[in-house]
């Protein structure tokens, strides 16, 4: 198959480029490009498959209860969602989020997902 691609001699050096094909490799190229051009001209162009199959989210609104210690983890619960799975555990690295002794005061925060980890990303502050 070496000999049906194209070659990368030294006659590719600057102001002398070629391409040379094999006798096979030239008919196939022009066997493709006859059936393009052939083809349904109203028919749509060539589309792909989104590269994070379904449709994974990487950005969530959310709440939490209580104070967020800097350094720790802590579920939050996505906004919007009843149903399980609608629990996350999230990584807060920035700052103690504060401002409430209660438990269960409930604020919104943001996190954002980096390969498989949740962090926050921005808190409801008291």
């Amino acid at each position: 198959m070496a000999e049906q691609g194209a070659s990368n001699g030294a006659g590719q050096a600057a102001g002398k480029s070629f391409v040379s094909f094999s006798r096979g490799a030239a008919q196939r190229i022009a066997k493709a490009v006859r059936t393009v051009e052939a083809g349904d001209r109203n028919q749509p162009g060539l589309t792909f498959d989104h590269p994070m199959p379904g449709g994974s989210k990487v950005f969530r609104v959310c709440t939490f209860t209580g104070s967020w210690s800097k350094n720790t983890a802590k579920v939050v619960t996505f906004l919007g969602v009843a149903s399980p799975p609608n629990t996350a555990v999230a990584q807060n690295i920035f700052v103690a989020i504060t401002g409430t002794t209660s438990t269960s005061t409930t604020k919104n925060c943001a996190i954002a997902k980096d390969g498989t980890a949740w962090y926050l990303i921005a808190a409801e502050c008291s």
